[in-house]
């Protein structure tokens, strides 16, 4: 028996089969080399759906993480902020109380030590409260691009918030009874708080807060944290704490002590003194209350870096190949690669001359 000589069509099979062999040990070269079953979604037949859909989750839950690391640096400043402020008004409760007894602050003595201290800490708080984190200011409610409050400005300034206290002072004298002091006191409450123009001739209320405010809402900040999870956090310079304090630092500053007004001062101071103490306490709670919103956000994002990682061992399932497999199946698509390759090197050495 004579071995069959090889035809042309079953040459072109040979070929055809050693074409795919080709592009397979290609595909395999690439698979190691990557670490990924396919360079395109493609590729990955049934699991491109898969894919795609837990690549937008990894996506959306990557976008909460960013923004609720920006809100925690946000709330961190507010809480350093408001921090400050306790102290500071802590204390200037301190100081002021010297002026409700005659005691500790003689009439003949005067308060100027109260005023300078009351104007120094009026201002740094203004500028505390003007505090912003990459050009978003922290106090102002949802008004995040401008400054939530006035320069106090000076006490001969007209229209300024120091100037209209002062100009109320001068046309409420305290007198040498209790009474003017409360009447003094409230007038430049309800003239700095913009609800009227008080004793001021020709005046208009000077809101020494300018940024947004609602009485009903706080005008609080809500963000969402997770798909279906917001949180309302924030402070503005409005806030009622915060207005006790400012009310009471400007009254403070503008008051003057001397013998013929006594009464009058130390109710003015008395009234300053339980609103320190009153917005010392609100900040207190302010804090605490950043502090448990801190807390859960901080909470939420632990959770979604760890479902990220879980997405991620899903991702690589679907998409990264088992490496030892890959390995073991590059080896045997080389061996018969090059079985083909000797094989249609043979091929070609057969003619009929040799047949013969």
């Amino acid at each position: 028996m004579v071995a069959t000589v090889g035809t042309f069509a079953q040459n072109e099979i040979l070929r055809s089969r050693m074409r795919e062999t080709q592009a397979e040990f290609n595909a395999l070269q690439v698979q190691v080399s990557s670490g990924k079953k396919s360079d395109s979604y493609s590729g990955l037949g049934e699991g491109a759906r898969l894919s795609l859909s837990l690549r937008q989750t990894k996506m959306s839950t990557e976008t909460f993480i960013r923004s609720n690391a920006a809100t925690d640096v946000r709330m961190q400043q507010m809480q350093t902020v408001m921090d400050r402020i306790k102290d500071l008004t802590n204390d200037m409760k301190i100081t002021a109380y010297s002026g409700v007894s005659s005691a500790s602050t003689p009439a003949g003595q005067g308060n100027f030590t109260i005023r300078t201290a009351a104007r120094g800490t009026l201002a740094e708080i203004v500028q505390l409260l003007n505090s912003q984190v990459d050009g978003y200011y922290l106090f102002a409610g949802r008004s995040t691009d401008a400054p939530p409050m006035l320069d106090p400005g000076a006490i001969g300034t007209p229209g300024t918030p120091l100037g209209s206290a002062a100009a109320l002072a001068a046309a409420n004298p305290l007198g040498n009874t209790p009474g003017p002091g409360d009447a003094l006191y409230e007038d430049i409450a309800d003239h700095l708080d913009g609800t009227t123009v008080g004793a001021v001739p020709g005046a208009v209320p000077v809101r020494y807060y300018v940024g947004e405010f609602s009485a009903t809402t706080g005008s609080h900040l809500v963000s969402r944290i997770d798909t279906s999870t917001d949180v309302t956090y924030g402070v503005t310079g409005r806030d009622a704490s915060l207005n006790k304090v400012t009310q009471a630092l400007y009254a403070l500053s503008v008051g003057v002590l001397d013998a013929t007004n006594e009464m009058g001062y130390r109710q003015l101071a008395r009234r300053a003194v339980e609103d320190l103490e009153a917005g010392f306490q609100g900040i207190v709670e302010q804090i605490g209350a950043l502090g448990v919103v801190q807390t859960q956000l901080k909470e939420v994002t632990v959770r979604q870096q760890d479902f990220i990682t879980t997405l991620d061992l899903q991702i690589g399932s679907v998409e990264d190949v088992d490496m030892s497999e890959a390995l073991s199946k590059l080896g045997a698509t080389q061996t018969e690669l090059e079985a083909s390759y000797r094989m249609l090197a043979l091929m070609r050495e057969l003619s009929i001359t040799k047949y013969l």
